[in-house]
C-alpha cells in the first residue's frame, strides 16, 4: 500500500497567522529605534545647550557695521560656551567714551557692561592699559582688519587729483587756493578739515602729514613744533569748516561744498558711496594713518567663565573666514585678503592728546 501526499510535487503553504506575526514584529521594531532616535537627539540637544549666555560687545563706530554681521552670521551658527548658548548683542560706543566706562567699572547708566571690546586704535587700547591693565590682559598685538584714511573727492576730480600724484609729504604744497593742483573746473584743492577732536579721519589725514620722516606714531609733544604747517594747511580750507566728516561728504556729493575734497576713513566712505555716488577716494602715497580693529575679551569683574568663554569662541569666529567676510563686506582691509585698493603702510593712530594738539594747531573751536 502506498502513502498518501498531500499533493503531488507541491508545497505546504506558510501559515497566515506567521506572517501577520513578523510584519508587526518589524513595524514595532522600527518605531522603537525611531522613538529612541528622536529621545536621543532631544537629549543631546537639551545636553548641548544647558543655560544661555548673551555676549555684549561694544565697539567703536567706525567698525561696528562690520562687527554687527559678523555677529549675526556667528550667533545663526548656534554656539554654545560651557554646556550654553550663546547669542550676542552689539554696540556702537566712541573708543573715548568706552574706554572711561571701563576704567570707571562700567557704572550706570551706560547700559549692559560688555564682555568684549572691539576699538578702532590701539591708542585707545593702551590708555586703558595705563590705568587698568588686567582688564585687557592676554589680547592679541595685530589688529583683525584696518582701514586708512583717505581723501574722498568728486568723482569728476579724482582724475586730476590721482594724476596729481598727491602725497602726505606734499599736502601743504598741493592744497589751499595757491596749491599745485588744479582741477578740471580750473578751481583748486581745498580740503575741509572737521573738528579733529570729534572726527577722527581729520586728525588722521594730519597725523599722516606729520609722520613724513618717521612713518611712526605721532606723540602729543611733536604737535606744536609743526603748528605753523598745520595752520597753513588749515588756513588754506573753506571759510567755515562742515561740522562732520558726514556733513562734508553730503555737502561734496551733491555740488554745493565750500571745497573739494575731505579726509574720509576708507570704510566710512564705502558706506557712504553705497548709498550716496559721487565722491571716490584718493590715496595719497606715503605712510598712513587710519583704524585699526581690535576685539578684546575682557577680564572684569562682571565677567563671569561662561561670559568669558563666549568671548573667546566669538574672538575665534572673527578671527577665520566668517570674519573676514563680514570686514571685506564693509570696507576694511584684511591681512592677506586680497584687496582692489591700493596698498599703503600703516602708521598707529595717536591719542586724544593728539587730536587736541592738532586742533589747537589748525585753530579748530572746541567740539560741542
Amino acid at each position: 500500500m502506498t502513502s498518501r501526499h498531500a499533493s503531488d510535487g507541491g508545497r505546504r503553504g506558510i501559515a497566515t497567522w506567521i506572517i501577520v506575526t513578523v510584519v508587526v514584529v518589524v513595524l514595532l521594531a522600527g518605531g522603537i529605534t525611531a522613538y529612541l532616535l528622536i529621545v536621543n537627539d532631544d537629549e543631546q540637544s537639551a545636553g548641548a545647550c544647558q543655560s544661555q549666555v548673551v555676549l555684549p560687545v561694544v565697539t567703536a563706530p567706525g567698525p561696528a557695521a562690520a562687527i554687527t554681521q559678523a555677529a549675526t552670521a556667528f550667533d545663526a551658527t548656534a554656539p554654545v560656551a560651557r554646556s550654553a548658548c550663546v547669542s550676542t548683542t552689539v554696540t556702537a560706543m566712541p573708543d573715548d567714551e568706552a574706554a572711561t566706562a571701563l576704567a570707571a567699572d562700567w557704572q550706570p547708566p551706560v547700559g549692559s557692561p560688555p564682555g568684549m571690546w572691539v576699538p578702532a586704535s590701539e591708542a585707545a587700547l593702551t590708555g586703558l592699559e595705563t590705568t587698568d591693565s588686567p582688564l585687557t590682559a592676554g589680547r592679541g598685538n595685530d589688529p583683525l582688519a584696518t582701514s586708512p584714511v583717505v581723501l574722498a573727492v568728486h568723482s569728476d576730480d579724482a582724475a586730476a587729483v590721482e594724476a596729481a600724484g598727491l602725497s602726505w609729504a606734499a599736502l601743504a604744497e598741493a592744497t589751499g587756493p595757491d596749491g599745485s593742483v588744479t582741477l578740471p573746473s580750473g578751481g583748486k584743492l581745498i580740503i575741509a578739515l572737521p573738528d579733529p577732536t570729534a572726527n577722527r579721519a581729520t586728525s588722521y589725514a594730519l597725523q599722516s602729514y606729520l609722520a613724513v620722516g618717521t612713518g611712526t606714531q605721532v606723540d602729543a609733544a611733536g604737535v606744536p613744533p609743526r603748528a605753523s604747517d598745520l595752520s597753513a594747511i588749515g588756513a588754506g580750507g573753506p571759510p567755515s569748516q562742515p561740522a562732520t566728516t558726514q556733513d562734508a561728504m553730503a555737502q561734496l556729493a551733491a555740488g554745493n561744498a565750500g571745497f573739494t575734497a575731505v579726509p574720509v576713513v576708507e570704510s566710512d566712505l564705502a558706506a557712504f558711496t553705497a548709498t550716496t555716488p559721487g565722491l571716490i577716494a584718493v590715496s595719497p602715497t606715503g605712510g598712513t594713518v587710519g583704524d585699526a580693529v581690535y576685539a578684546v575679551p575682557l577680564t572684569a569683574s562682571w565677567v563671569d567663565p561662561t561670559m568669558k568663554d563666549a568671548a573667546a569662541v566669538f574672538l575665534a569666529y572673527l578671527r577665520g573666514a566668517g570674519g573676514d567676510t563680514a570686514f571685506a563686506d564693509n570696507g576694511l582691509r584684511v591681512e592677506g585678503q586680497a584687496s582692489d585698493n591700493p596698498p599703503v603702510t600703516a602708521i598707529p593712530a595717536g591719542g586724544q592728546d593728539v587730536d587736541a594738539a592738532i586742533a589747537a594747531a589748525i585753530g579748530a573751536p572746541p567740539a560741542g
